[in-house]
């Protein structure tokens, strides 16, 4: 009988360890890894064009040359200087790099005035301010068959997509517009940021990817060619990060944001910054 005991005692012992064992195991793989070390960090803008008319539908709060929007500019340029960026990259109105240090230039020397596109108020504020020489151009074409796509629905009994999408975005804008009246312009900017309105904007490119039939996946074809044109936008941003040591700020529009911060926050070779940590 003492043999059995001292067997079962044994045994129990025996389970125990492999038990604790496998559960430290079991514990060590569960940790989180660790933040990417060493790496070039990204930052995005997202922005409602100042003064772009080229949305499904547009914010109505455009004006930025006021007194007080002036000074609520500065206030977010101040911001986003702590990001302490080493490049800014831009979308537009610019179609190269040469006519956009051109213009940035000629700010430098007070030979031209600012005009109310977000690269003038913000970018070329803040680089004067960090002493940059120039800027850079993130951007890339986009396109993709919008209106076919629209046209294919209202023919073909999609119509209820169509309204779905304005309808989702015109609650977006509308969002930014209450905010930027009742707050500030880095309120509003903030609010784009925010993961609840990248998504919100995103799920429009969802909706459009629905219009289409067994014969004709129209939408899908449409949203597949708008990947295409950010990943072009992404692998522009990519090509800045010369050394571990850049800090890349991008300011660029909100509706590019879902899919560029997803393929930064993939790539091993960057890191991503959410650059709402800056506008709190």
């Amino acid at each position: 009988m003492k043999h059995c005991n001292l067997i079962s005692k044994l045994t129990i012992i025996s389970l125990l360890v492999v038990f604790f064992s496998c559960n430290d195991i079991s514990n060590k793989k569960e940790k989180p890894t660790t933040e990417k070390k060493n790496l070039p960090k990204v930052a995005i803008l997202g922005m409602l064009h100042f003064t772009s008319k080229n949305n499904t539908v547009n914010q109505k709060f455009t004006e930025v040359k006021s007194e007080k929007r002036q000074a609520e500019i500065k206030i977010l340029i101040e911001s986003l200087k702590k990001f302490n960026p080493t490049k800014i990259a831009v979308e537009r109105p610019y179609r190269s790099e040469e006519a956009l240090n051109e213009k940035y230039t000629s700010y430098l020397n007070g030979t031209y005035e600012l005009t109310e596109e977000e690269t003038d108020q913000i970018a070329f504020r803040l680089a004067r301010e960090l002493n940059h020489k120039r800027l850079f151009l993130a951007y890339s074409p986009v396109q993709y068959a919008f209106d076919s796509t629209v046209a294919f629905a209202e023919r073909n009994g999609q119509s209820k997509l169509i309204d779905a999408i304005i309808e989702n975005a015109t609650e977006l804008a509308k969002e930014y517009d209450k905010i930027a009246s009742n707050g500030t312009i880095q309120d509003a900017v903030y609010y784009l940021n925010t993961d609840r309105a990248i998504n919100k904007n995103h799920f429009g490119y969802i909706l459009l990817s629905q219009i289409g039939n067994e014969k004709n996946k129209i939408g899908a074809e449409t949203v597949g060619d708008w990947y295409k044109s950010n990943i072009k936008i992404f692998d522009n941003i990519r090509q800045l990060a010369d050394s571990n040591t850049e800090r890349i700020l991008v300011i660029y529009g909100q509706g590019h944001l879902k899919i560029l911060n997803q393929l930064i926050k993939d790539t091993p070779e960057l890191e991503l910054v959410k650059v709402n940590k800056y506008l709190k």
